[in-house]
């Protein structure tokens, strides 16, 4: 009950939306003025000063940003699929940069997923000081998308929330949040099915910002994968063999081949890998 209510205090206070930027971040009417104007200074809470705030980074949007609940466990594999078991994942570079070096990892709203396109993308988000249901004090960090969920903004890890609120505890915070490629590592196809001539799964993952569009070179044949779930991608083959490549296409349009994969053979053992730079 006091859940609801709380709840129900919250959206009060949302104001009239602000015009999203496109169909998946519609969202983003609904909260982008949760916050009071940005000279009502919350001492209450402990909220930064007005001298103590941040401005408002260009080319950024509103929206808000809660805690992943589960600072104590495992990060799941999620929507997106990118973190997997250590027998298939091998290291997992393309998580490196986020996951392993200080956990910097979200989920985002239904809406803004896109059936999985949302995977792998990152954000530069900035918590500028504003009132907020909880103390903090302003920060920003760029953060990965690894998940999604039924919920009204960012869900990030409890590591990142707080090095972008200050706050350990949780809360909802205004914050304002673009998009920016991520730190580079190798683009990477990851064999989740591949034991057969006649059908594959694979995740793909890496490169600079999240995977439209997937193809294979199989023994000389080309052959468009399909998104199964979140970063992975699924083709029947026709009993296709031989070398392999991949051409991986991003949302910005920029494209990368992955190719001379797996020793010019094919099918291949699950959890075998090619990279942009090394097959494993």
């Amino acid at each position: 009950m006091m859940k609801n209510q709380f709840e129900l205090a919250v959206f009060a206070l949302l104001a009239f939306g602000c015009l999203p930027h496109s169909h998946a971040e519609r969202w983003l009417k609904d909260v982008c003025e949760f916050a009071s104007p940005r000279n009502e200074v919350d001492f209450e809470n402990g909220i930064p000063d007005e001298n103590e705030q941040i401005s408002i980074p260009p080319g950024t949007i509103k929206a808000i940003m809660t805690r992943w609940q589960t600072p104590t466990h495992p990060i799941p594999p999620g929507s997106c699929q990118l973190t997997q078991p250590a027998s298939i994942a091998q290291g997992s570079s393309w998580l490196e940069p986020y996951t392993f070096n200080g956990t910097r990892v979200c989920a985002v709203p239904i809406e803004m997923f896109q059936d999985g396109l949302e995977c792998g993308t990152c954000y530069e988000v900035t918590y500028t000081g504003e009132k907020a249901t909880n103390h903090g004090r302003a920060g920003k960090a760029t953060v990965q998308v690894i998940n999604h969920g039924d919920i009204r903004g960012f869900d990030c890890q409890p590591e990142v929330f707080e090095e972008i609120t200050g706050n350990s505890v949780g809360g909802i915070f205004p914050v304002y949040f673009k998009r920016v490629d991520c730190i580079f590592t190798p683009p990477t196809v990851v064999v989740l099915t591949g034991d057969n001539a006649f059908y594959t799964k694979v995740l793909v993952a890496g490169g600079h910002t999240s995977v439209k569009a997937v193809s294979m070179t199989l023994g000389g044949k080309r052959i468009n994968l399909s998104r199964v779930s979140g970063a992975t991608w699924g083709a029947d083959l026709d009993g296709q063999s031989g070398a392999t490549s991949f051409s991986l296409t991003y949302r910005d349009g920029t494209v990368e081949e992955v190719s001379s994969c797996f020793g010019g053979r094919w099918p291949v053992a699950t959890s075998s890998q090619c990279s942009w730079s090394k097959e494993i």
